[in-house]
């Protein structure tokens, strides 16, 4: 999820925020970045009258379970509103059991290995006893239309899914854990005459339940090239009369930024492809969410590099290796917001520092117009309440960039690259804690460099202050 988008959620769980995207990146705005976001320029749209499909409140921390759904081959018609799932799981061998959160779902008939099971559900999770052997489940149902207010499964007045963090359940039968990564198909009937569906057919890798993503418009499509490594990149945006030139501006850095991380951390592991496509999430359409192997990328920012670029470096952090529990949140936001930062300049592109400095941590430093200034690397797993608590915060993304900024400054970027790959390739794939990050760096590291790592790992990952020279320390990186 990049930085806009944590407006527009936080909005949604929040109530109304101030909001500031910032001007498109590289883009010289003309005038002081405010230390305090302004009001938006439109206010929030009106609720939806229609009660939502969901009665049940989503779960103050989501379960972890002693299962594994493998692979999902999902199968929607977006005009019947209808899905199969054919999900391939190994039971929990303790319960002998599998259980599905399916509270936005209507069941019409579910299987186990070929028999009919029940379709009693108990508070949204339906609970299937399987055995000890992995089995097959397959699961015919239909799905609710969400509004842009609700803004949590299939919203047809916007033509767009979003299900992070643990919605899953309002679009297909899924295990919301952090823990448990699956690799899905998926095929789609039902598309309006006249627009396009864009979504990927597999994932290859095992990603998050909250991965699969659908986008339906009509797209143009814009070719970016191929990568060394031999994956290529694709855009889609809206068919507007600026469209294509907004999509190169933002995709300007993109097939190069995706070969610095596939050369410097790792293989990209969610197939041979990987795309982005222009999505309208109404009154606020800042930022960006991690969909891979195809990202979406909110319509204000299509043009935005800094948009661009971290939603693909998702693919390594966050998407290709999971957090743990929410409390690792930094794993995949700090982690990210560092090696996008990282990969633009390094490519050629604009020095990201100042524009997070001036624009997101300076106000969650001085907890300015609504920002919170939390411990982004708390203890424990799965406590807090995700959605309302203040680890879901922009403080998050930049306190962790910084930490691992300043870490480059004192071992060396190229050196920090090689850690960070490291730990990418021994845990792709799997789900992953921060603090195993900062003990394999600190592992890594020179000797002589100990005390300096646990420092800043104390004062910007386990310390709610900022540190007094804060600004000036995360906005300048060393050559």
């Amino acid at each position: 999820m990049n930085l806009g988008t944590w407006w527009i959620t936080a909005t949604l769980a929040c109530g109304p925020v101030a909001d500031d995207a910032g001007p498109a990146v590289g883009t010289p705005s003309g005038t002081t970045p405010p230390t305090q976001p302004p009001v938006p320029s439109e206010p929030p749209p009106t609720p939806d009258p229609t009660p939502p499909t969901v009665t049940t409140p989503p779960p103050t921390t989501v379960p972890v379970l002693g299962q594994d759904i493998e692979t999902v081959n999902l199968e929607f018609d977006l005009t019947l509103l209808s899905g199969t799932a054919t999900l391939q799981v190994q039971p929990d061998t303790l319960t002998q059991t599998v259980v599905l959160d399916v509270s936005g779902l209507t069941l019409s008939s579910v299987t186990v290995d070929g028999v009919a099971a029940p379709l009693d559900t108990v508070d949204g999770m339906l609970q299937l006893s399987t055995g000890t052997a992995a089995s097959t489940i397959v699961v015919d149902y239909t799905f609710p239309t969400r509004s842009a207010w609700q803004f949590d499964g299939w919203m047809p007045s916007l033509g767009v899914s979003f299900i992070w963090p643990y919605f899953c359940g309002n679009l297909y039968p899924c295990d919301p854990s952090t823990t448990d990564g699956v690799a899905f198909t998926m095929q789609i009937t039902g598309v309006p005459d006249g627009l396009v569906a864009i979504f990927p057919t597999a994932s290859f890798g095992e990603g998050p339940a909250y991965m699969p993503g659908i986008a339906l418009g009509d797209y143009v499509q814009l070719d970016l090239g191929e990568t060394p490594a031999g994956t290529t990149l694709t855009a889609w945006y809206f068919d507007e009369p600026d469209g294509r030139a907004r999509a190169e501006q933002g995709t300007a850095y993109l097939l190069d930024a995706f070969d610095f991380f596939e050369e410097n951390y790792g293989p990209y592991s969610f197939g041979p492809t990987y795309g982005t496509v222009e999505v309208d999430w109404g009154w606020d359409s800042y930022g960006g969410m991690e969909h891979h192997p195809i990202s979406h990328v909110g319509t204000f920012d299509l043009d935005d590099v800094e948009a661009q670029v971290h939603e693909a470096g998702h693919g390594w952090f966050g998407d290709g290796v999971r957090i743990a529990c929410w409390e690792d949140f930094v794993l995949s936001e700090g982690t990210n917001t560092y090696i996008t930062a990282r990969a633009v300049q390094e490519v050629g592109g604009p020095d990201l520092w100042p524009y997070y400095v001036d624009f997101f941590l300076r106000p969650s430093c001085e907890e300015a117009g609504g920002y919170a200034n939390p411990v982004v690397m708390p203890a424990g797993c799965s406590l807090t309440d995700f959605i309302h608590d203040d680890l879901w915060s922009l403080a998050t993304y930049m306190k962790g960039a910084c930490y691992y900024g300043e870490v480059a400054d004192l071992v060396g970027a190229d050196v920090l690259d090689d850690m960070i790959g490291g730990f990418y390739n021994s845990h792709v794939g799997t789900a992953a804690e921060m603090e195993w990050m900062t003990d394999w760096i600190e592992a890594s590291a020179d000797p002589a460099h100990a005390v300096g790592l646990e420092q800043l790992r104390v004062e910007w990952l386990e310390t709610a202050a900022c540190p007094t020279d804060y600004a000036d320390r995360c906005r300048v990186r060393l050559p």
